[in-house]
């Protein structure tokens, strides 16, 4: 074919190549009807998974010590000292002092890597210029952040595996030429090196697509039967509520990683004058953008007039923003969006405040030449509240910043995204400090800076893995993961009183120090119960009185690897919040639905419960055995509510000869419904599907003028609200009600959900002439 050139090719993890096709029309099933191809994927762009933030944790020993890695680090004297650690993201500063401040040297950390995609790499170019530069050497900062987390060495940033041996295989280019994104291609390549360099734990603060049978998910799970550890950030597409977790964290084997909040914030004060006074605020800047938000003398805040589109920033002001800063509401549109409008209009800055309790992470290209800022839901009330009774004004110096808690330390961060995968499998596995977190940045970008998305908590959990094999190098894989999360530490809602349901949590926040020292083993740590048919339990006849209900039994392995002493278990069930995105009225919502919404009066059947005919064991030493459990969904939920229900179910242990005892988790989870009768495109309300014309990005209202040519100046686009196995799209005449074919970029496999607020808000489909 001589419209196809093979770009690259993958032996290591993959049996493929990848190719780049010069004919606009070109149709794929072509490849796949060739001998040998088994199967074929379009390049799809991958993304940092991280959000720049205001808020740092310069007293990084606190946060270590929440996550039993300080203890770690003091009492058993563990610090990744033989443990190689790959990490394939933007690079890093290797010259940094609290990184090493060296390449590839004798004694240096960094002694492995490369650089796969240059400076000058952009997505959108339709030919992206790929220019290798000698060492990978960081211009985005994102690498720097995620190698500060794992390897640094103080003073301001402490690793949690700062004697370890990193590699840095370069993927992301500098943001300022494109949004930051990579090709799947790209990737494959940085991980195929790593994987050769013999990598014990691969670090992965990334993610793309919503299916293990994505590439680099199936390339990952290849390594992971490799005996290596993959470690993957789940998402930050929170907002979007369920199913927005990211290949490859999905990928089976993988350890999946979700965010919590640090518990002290680092930001930048911004001093609000009024004629009421002065009161500081916490500001939420960039870490990466070119534009920071230095106003040394008072500038005017301004609050955009008209209706709820004017006060989110999300549509052309009808006043003159020059020489002020404006005051948005967040929702709407995106930060970009937002930035644009205000920029179109004449300001200077602007601060969005949050729609949310808690602070805000705001992420912003660097496409709008003016600062960005996010601030408390409380701080954007007291503005507001201000600027309403007259004028006001702000200053941010340079340079000032200021350490004060966390109002949600500790608690899943809004941003960390939400399982099941796709498949209905439970992600994330295990969570870690991810929201606001101060570590190292290229000195050329100012050397610290704070950033939140689980691509922060990703090399944390990276790290504790490090520590784990340093301590205890007989373990596997599978064991690894093992007591990875069944030590995890599960998660309370303050507003129910329940736990975080796994779905955000995972086991909970990783312990490390209690994996080292475990002596007990729960295969499967995690139990996926999809979506069960409604029938009479059967093999538990106390159940029976229970009817007609959805249900499942799991046997859980559970082996005692103490080798002098027996081993008493007892368990029980801790329910955790239910999720639904349809809300009472039946409307689809973003924004999860929690059961129970009301504490002071909850039925037991509106929770799940966890019943077992042996709940109580004695095994041996170095001795195993089985327990069978039986889980019974919350009957009390209507089914068309699609409701995801979960729990843990807690296994007090005690040996013999001692007094105290300790709990390890199963977590588990499922699907109170038929996952079959569910409404797979997004809600009318968000105006998809629909026909634009892709120049003006406006609606093709008119369809007597529209004209289809093979420019593709329009284009079809459409929303899911749940992934999607197989979208196809196709050219229909309406008159014989016939298929012409599918359209260009018509026949769609493994999709991912999609939302406003999303990194991939829809899908477009370019209406052409050919089919």
């Amino acid at each position: 074919m001589s419209d196809v050139s093979v770009d690259r090719h993958f032996t290591k993890v993959l049996n493929g190549i990848s190719v780049s096709v010069s004919k606009r029309d070109f149709d794929p099933s072509h490849f796949a009807q060739m001998d040998g191809v088994k199967r074929v994927w379009p390049v799809r762009y991958y993304y940092p998974a991280s959000t720049p933030s205001a808020a740092s944790n310069s007293s990084s020993l606190y946060l270590h010590h929440a996550t039993g890695v300080e203890k770690a680090l003091k009492e058993l004297g563990v610090d990744g000292k033989g443990i190689k650690i790959g990490i394939v993201d933007s690079g890093v500063d290797y010259n940094h002092p609290e990184l090493g401040g060296c390449w590839k040297t004798e004694g240096c950390p960094w002694q492995y890597g490369e650089d796969f995609i240059g400076d000058k790499y952009n997505e959108a170019d339709a030919i992206p210029i790929i220019e290798p530069n000698p060492t990978p050497m960081d211009c985005a900062g994102h690498g720097t952040h995620v190698s500060g987390i794992l390897a640094g060495r103080g003073p301001q940033v402490r690793g949690v595996a700062p004697g370890a041996t990193f590699g840095m295989y370069r993927v992301f280019s500098c943001p300022i030429n494109g949004e930051g994104g990579s090709s799947d291609d790209i990737l494959l390549q940085g991980i195929e090196a790593a994987f050769e360099d013999g990598h014990d734990i691969i670090n992965l603060s990334l993610g793309g697509g919503a299916w293990s049978e994505e590439p680099v998910a199936v390339a990952c799970a290849q390594i992971v039967q490799q005996g290596v550890v993959v470690v993957a950030a789940l998402g930050n597409d929170g907002a979007g509520g369920l199913q927005t977790g990211s290949a490859p964290a999905i990928a089976r084997g993988v350890i999946s990683v979700g965010s919590v909040d640090n518990w002290n914030v680092t930001s930048k004060p911004g001093i609000i004058t009024s004629a009421q006074g002065t009161q500081k605020i916490a500001l939420s800047m960039p870490g990466d953008s070119k534009y920071p938000f230095d106003f040394d003398s008072d500038t005017p805040l301004e609050i955009p007039a008209g209706g709820e589109d004017s006060i989110v920033g999300c549509a052309n002001y009808t006043e003159n923003m020059s020489g002020k800063i404006v005051v948005v509401k967040r929702g709407g549109c995106t930060f970009n969006e937002k930035a644009t409008y205000a920029y179109t209009a004449g300001a200077i800055g602007v601060i969005c405040y949050n729609n949310v309790a808690g602070d805000m992470s705001p992420a912003v290209s660097n496409s709008v030449p003016i600062p960005f800022v996010g601030i408390s839901d409380d701080d954007g009330k007291h503005v507001t509240d201000t600027l309403a009774a007259g004028k006001a004004t702000v200053k941010a110096p340079k340079g000032a910043r200021e350490i004060s808690p966390s109002k949600t330390g500790g608690q899943i961060s809004l941003f960390s995204s939400i399982g099941p995968s796709a498949e209905l499998d439970m992600v994330p596995l295990i969570s870690a400090p991810g929201g606001n977190i101060w570590s190292t940045y290229p000195q050329k970008l100012g050397s610290y800076a704070s950033l939140s998305g689980t691509s922060m908590a990703t090399p944390y959990i990276s790290g504790t893995v490090a520590l784990l094999k340093q301590a205890r190098p007989d373990l596997d894989v599978r064991a690894i993961t093992r007591l990875l999360v069944s030590n995890g530490k599960p998660i309370t809602d303050p507003a129910t009183g329940l736990k975080t349901t796994p779905f955000m949590s995972g086991a909970g926040l990783v312990n490390i120090y209690d994996a080292i020292k475990s002596r007990v083993q729960f295969d499967p740590p995690v139990l996926s119960l999809n979506d069960s048919k409604i029938s009479h339990i059967q093999g538990y006849s106390k159940l029976e009185s229970l009817g007609s209900v959805r249900w499942a039994a799991r046997t859980i392995s559970i082996h005692n690897t103490d080798c002098k002493k027996s081993l008493h278990l007892s368990l029980s069930n801790a329910a955790a919040n239910s999720l639904s995105m349809i809300l009472a009225n039946g409307s689809f919502s973003y924004s999860p639905r929690t059961w129970p919404a009301d504490t002071s009066s909850v039925s037991e059947d509106t929770l799940p419960q966890v019943y077992s005919p042996n709940a109580e064991k004695t095994i041996g030493p170095g001795k195993s055995c089985s327990v069978t459990v039986f889980i019974v969904a919350p009957k009390g939920l209507k089914d068309l509510e699609s409701w995801y229900y979960g729990g843990f179910i807690n296994f007090t242990l005690q040996w013999d000869g001692e007094k105290t005892t300790s709990t390890q988790v199963v977590s588990y989870g499922g699907y109170n419904g038929d996952s079959t009768i569910q409404d797979v495109l997004s809600p009318p309300s968000d105006g998809l599907p629909a026909l634009v014309d892709t120049v003006t990005g406006e609606p093709v209202n008119d369809l007597s003028t529209l004209v289809i040519d093979n420019n593709a100046t329009k284009a079809i686009l459409f929303g899911l609200s749940i992934p999607s196995r197989l979208v196809e799209i196709m050219l229909v005449d309406a008159a014989t009600d016939k298929s012409a074919g599918y359209m260009v970029q018509g026949y769609n496999e493994y999709l991912a959900r999609t939302c406003p607020e999303c990194s991939v808000p829809y899908v477009g489909v370019p209406l052409t002439k050919t089919v």
